[in-house]
């Protein structure tokens, strides 16, 4: 059994992504993030960026009109399962402002409550409380 590495609680959290590289590059484009942690993010994007790589981060919170900014560094990147499917990119979260930062976690902390724990509830037993 191969034993857990991550650091903190990951969280679906579905959110657009816009990036752009810094440096002087020319990569920009928007993709779909997947997961959510406090440190980072894994984030879907067409193409395949370096490991190591610097991007400005614009993430879109559903439902809020305020958009997040962040910067990210690459961390890993592995081509997405399925045919056609993208990139996958962990993405190392920095310099971001902890108001941001609490506004995105508790986005995916509250998705999260929605979807998962809701799953096992028995409707019967909630009406007793």
């Amino acid at each position: 059994m191969e034993t857990e590495k991550r650091k903190f609680k990951r969280f679906d959290a579905y959110m657009s992504v816009k990036y752009s590289g810094t440096e002087g590059t020319t990569s920009k484009g928007i993709g779909i993030s997947r997961d959510l942690c406090r440190e980072g993010l894994k984030i879907n994007f067409g193409q395949s960026l370096k490991e190591g790589s610097q991007l400005d981060l614009e993430i879109l919170i559903p439902d809020d009109p305020k958009p997040i900014f962040s910067a990210g560094i690459v961390t890993w990147t592995r081509a997405a399962e399925g045919s056609n499917q993208g990139y996958d990119h962990g993405v190392k979260l920095v310099n971001m402002d902890p108001v941001d930062k609490f506004r995105v976690l508790d986005y995916a902390y509250n998705h999260w409550l929605e979807t998962k724990v809701n799953d096992f509830a028995d409707p019967e037993r909630s009406q007793e409380w």
